[in-house]
């Protein structure tokens, strides 16, 4: 008889406790913006539309960890996609090569997401230029793509598409599951996705922090290390899923 794999529980709970923690990192740094400086937070000005994404990318991001904690799986789907949305307008906010999208935002207008795709895709096109003028090979990647590819992965879990719907079923013991997921395995995937989500705040709203701070004193000193620590963690936890997941542990 196969040994039963190790229990993530441990695993999970350590990790998760990190993302959260990290998170509350990130938003002590914003918070100190606001508490720090002198500037109106209600004026229609670019710096504003980047200080109240990274903040709205933050909150939707320790929601997520939140309900992680809590046991919740499937039902994470909506929050992230939401993670997700907020840091894509942000990414397009933040560059002070467009003009449009944070001037529809702070007026209150919709930013489609395909609009903030092609930003990104716009800013990675820019760094690869400058990159071959310096005599450096450019990286080739399509960002709009592989965005995009995501973002509908998320959309059929939060349209409830069935094959989403399914996976709360266990259609042999005809259950379904409304509350924490009993299932170890599944746990631990969306701990691991998620990690990618949160990394992707960590990077992008402490970029758009470096940006409102001004000097790159904040980039160096703090977020760097930061992402080097979160970067380690999610090695190590796929160090861990992999292991477990052929029987070594």
């Amino acid at each position: 008889m196969a040994p039963e794999p190790h229990d993530p529980a441990a695993t999970i709970a350590s990790t998760l406790r990190f993302y959260h923690e990290t998170l509350e990192w990130l938003a002590g740094h914003h918070a100190q913006f606001a508490e720090n400086t002198t500037h109106d937070l209600a004026a229609d000005e670019r710096a504003n539309a980047v200080w109240k994404l990274s903040g709205e990318s933050i909150a939707h991001a320790m929601a997520l960890v939140k309900l992680l904690e809590q046991g919740f799986t499937g039902q994470t789907w909506p929050a992230m996609r939401a993670v997700h949305e907020a840091v894509r307008l942000l990414v397009a906010v933040t560059d002070t090569h467009e003009e449009r999208i944070p001037r529809r935002w702070l007026v209150d207008q919709q930013v489609k997401q395909e609009e903030a795709r092609a930003a990104e895709q716009r800013a990675v096109a820019r760094i690869a230029e400058e990159m071959q003028a310096a005599g450096v090979e450019p990286i080739s990647e399509d960002v709009e793509t592989f965005t995009q590819q995501i973002y509908r992965g998320m959309s059929r879990a939060s349209h409830h598409q069935r094959s989403v719907v399914d996976e709360a079923i266990d259609h042999e013991a005809r259950t379904f599951i409304y509350g924490p997921d009993p299932r170890p395995d599944r746990r631990l995937a969306y701990t691991i996705f998620a990690g990618a989500l949160v990394r992707e705040v960590l990077l992008h709203a402490g970029e758009a922090l470096n940006v409102l701070w001004g000097p790159p004193t904040f980039y160096f000193e703090h977020l760097v290390p930061m992402l080097e620590s979160f970067d380690l963690t999610l090695q190590a936890l796929d160090a861990y899923d992999f292991v477990r997941r052929t029987g070594l542990i």
